[in-house]
């Protein structure tokens, strides 16, 4: 298991208010205008601890169901994986470490993603980051053989 620290340039938000308010949340905040700004403020908020909230809140769980999900995937070492809201890098790294031909990582938080590629080249993994949105990624139709998006819909 590797543990680091990772240097206070990856950015980092700070905020004073919550992205949603309980008003925000009793009515439909997927209509709201401001979603997307929002929702990368929630994010760009929580980046910097959202790893050891994700092992305490799942009580360490959340690494058993990404080698789960990368064993139900029945990989053979050819395909070219897409990680989808791939956050820190997590699941995408758990791909990566299965002899896959490609993986590619995709978050709409850039500050999620900085935490990913500091991950990734601490632990030399050669995985392709990309800001994007998973509702339009920028990707070819059949360019990828397995497509992952674990604690992104919610």
């Amino acid at each position: 298991m590797v543990y680091m620290t990772l240097p206070d340039e990856i950015s980092q938000k700070t905020t004073t208010a919550p992205a949603w308010s309980d008003a925000d949340l009793s009515k439909n905040p997927h209509g709201a205008q401001d979603k997307a700004e929002r929702v990368e403020a929630m994010f760009t908020s929580i980046a910097r601890s959202y790893d050891l909230n994700n092992r305490v809140h799942s009580m360490w769980q959340d690494q058993v169901w990404r080698s789960r999900a990368v064993r139900l995937a029945k990989l053979t070492g050819t395909e070219d994986i897409v990680d989808v809201a791939c956050g820190t890098g997590d699941l995408s790294m758990a791909f990566y470490k299965a002899n896959v031909r490609s993986v590619i990582g995709i978050d709409f938080t850039q500050a999620m993603l900085d935490f990913a590629i500091k991950k990734a080249e601490a632990s030399s993994m050669e995985i392709e980051y990309r800001q994007g949105d998973a509702m339009d990624l920028d990707l070819p139709d059949n360019s990828a053989d397995v497509v992952s998006i674990a604690f992104g819909i919610r």
